[in-house]
């Protein structure tokens, strides 16, 4: 057998592979081809469709410019034009298309994939304008339907997205990433219920998705339904063992449900496979402080704080630690830097509410009491504490409608009943202190101060955050 049929022999074998999704065995035999004729194009472009499944898309790029992907040869053009639309080479891609055009007038993936690349280049007019030409020679190509989806998503036109995904799957039902972009946009516009049947539909289409069922898991948490949460997450790792997403997550929901030993054991895993995951030792260092260790909290914390100086979940953990250990002033500063990046966090109002109290400034803890319980009235342990405080202001009209308030809204409310109790003796006492001019503590009896200068260090992380109405890299469909 000569060389040249030893060639064809390869190819024929890395067709088969291909056929087989084995795509590495099926590039080596391609390229074992090419090294005996590489002047095969036909083979070279073939190398760059493989590639293209192997995700090395700058090499792709290569072969199919190797193999004459210039406006000359539409298919190879189309697939060149794609990979660099995902590669982000979007000016590249444009002027590649439009050359295309002008050969080819009515090669509708010529204005096509336009779409795409304006869209992320933030020209939505234009990507519109494609839209629109594109539709002229065909008006059933799913493929344009999700590209203006994305384009009108960027824009926050939501309803107008959606209908054109809705069409995109009428023409083609197995579509990818469009049923998780639906997902996406209800979940953006809290509509929690739609979220769900859309990823629900998601994995139904592709059961093995990792990333629906991830963003599932967290629209389970921010609907507060943590068992779900969980068994999502516990299936995520069972598909992929060394998901570090799941670990963290299924960490985070053992933090919520105070099973801290679980939380620490999922993410000191995590942090074993990927030590520079994005918000983990901010997230060790909150389970280590809930389970009393506040130096190797502050190990974990200041890590954190060095790669990331805002992390919100980090600074409010830090400033916990140095309340616990009686250092109100260095954590007066965590918390400040907290409210500056997240204005509206209740628990670092409450805590430094505390803060002020153990300082002696009554006044300013009871203003952060009140802006914490305008953002959460139900918040019992606040509004004890703010009750407390106005007490010893001698504001006891206030702090009887604040004690009130709070047997309202939970009669049953231990806490609230026995300060109702003692109110007239608590009034007493404070007009006596001041009658005699008593010097020391400014409340009552011991049991009064803890209860004023508890602390909340059980804060819980911020919920996850929605996804943006942001562009993913668009699929490379057939042209």
């Amino acid at each position: 057998m000569n060389d040249w049929m030893d060639a064809e022999i390869r190819v024929e074998r890395a067709l088969e592979l291909v056929d087989s999704q084995r795509w590495d065995e099926a590039l080596a035999e391609l390229d074992a081809a090419l090294t005996i004729n590489p002047d095969e194009l036909e083979w070279v472009a073939q190398r760059g469709r493989i590639l293209d499944e192997l995700g090395r898309l700058d090499e792709a790029i290569e072969a199919y410019q190797r193999a004459g992907g210039d406006s000359a040869n539409r298919d190879i053009a189309t697939r060149l034009g794609i990979d660099l639309i995902r590669v982000g080479r979007y000016p590249e891609a444009v002027s590649l298309f439009e050359e295309l055009s002008h050969q080819e007038p009515d090669c509708e993936p010529a204005y096509c994939h336009r779409i795409a690349a304006y869209t992320r280049m933030g020209e939505h007019e234009l990507a519109e304008q494609m839209f629109y030409l594109a539709q002229q020679i065909d008006e059933n190509c799913p493929n344009c339907f999700h590209h203006l989806a994305e384009s009108l998503a960027c824009r926050g036109r939501f309803s107008r997205a959606i209908y054109c995904w809705r069409r995109t799957l009428e023409i083609a039902p197995d579509y990818p990433q469009v049923r998780q972009r639906i997902a996406q946009i209800h979940r953006l516009q809290g509509e929690p219920e739609k979220a769900r049947e859309a990823y629900v539909a998601a994995l139904r289409s592709d059961p093995g998705n990792a990333e629906v069922l991830a963003e599932l898991g967290e629209l389970m948490i921010e609907s507060g339904d943590l068992p779900a949460a969980r068994a999502r997450f516990a299936q995520l790792l069972e598909l992929d063992p060394d998901s570090v997403r799941a670990k963290v997550m299924l960490g985070l929901i053992a933090l919520r449900d105070d099973r801290l030993e679980d939380a620490l054991d999922h993410l000191e895993s995590a942090l074993d496979a990927e030590p520079d995951y994005l918000g983990l030792r901010a997230y060790l260092g909150a389970v280590e402080l809930r389970r009393g260790d506040c130096y190797e909290a502050m190990r974990h914390l200041t890590i954190a704080l060095k790669a990331e100086p805002d992390d919100v979940v980090a600074l409010l953990a830090m400033g916990n630690c140095h309340l616990v250990l009686q250092r109100p002033s260095d954590a007066e500063s965590y918390y400040h830097r907290v409210l500056e990046r997240a204005p509206n966090l209740v628990p670092a109002l409450h805590n430094l509410a505390v803060c002020r109290f153990r300082a002696g400034d009554l006044e300013s803890g009871v203003s952060y009491c009140e802006r914490a319980l305008h953002l959460e009235p139900d918040n019992a342990m606040t509004r004890h504490k703010l009750a407390l405080a106005l007490i010893e202001l001698g504001r006891f009209r206030s702090a009887r409608a604040v004690i009130d308030a709070g047997l309202g809204m939970d009669p049953d409310n231990t806490d609230f009943r026995h300060l109702a109790r003692r109110f007239p003796w608590l009034r007493i006492g404070r007009c006596m202190r001041r009658m005699f001019r008593r010097v020391g503590r400014s409340f009552q009896d011991e049991k009064s101060i803890q209860d004023v200068a508890a602390i909340d260090a059980s804060a819980s992380p911020p919920a996850l955050p929605a996804p943006e109405p942001s562009c993913p890299t668009p699929h490379p469909a057939q042209p």
